[in-house]
């Protein structure tokens, strides 16, 4: 079973944000984050 765990980067605010390691994308929220992961790279899990 494939996991995709997200690259954690922080920015000069200090904010961080969820990087996809499949294609770069960034989101502020890990829930977006997972949607995102669901609907685009579901495949992997089946």
């Amino acid at each position: 079973m494939a996991v995709l765990k997200a690259i954690k980067v922080k920015d000069r605010d200090g904010e961080t944000f969820f990087k996809c390691p499949r294609c770069g994308m960034l989101f502020r929220k890990s829930k977006d984050y997972v949607k995102h992961v669901n609907k685009s790279h579901g495949h992997l899990f089946k």
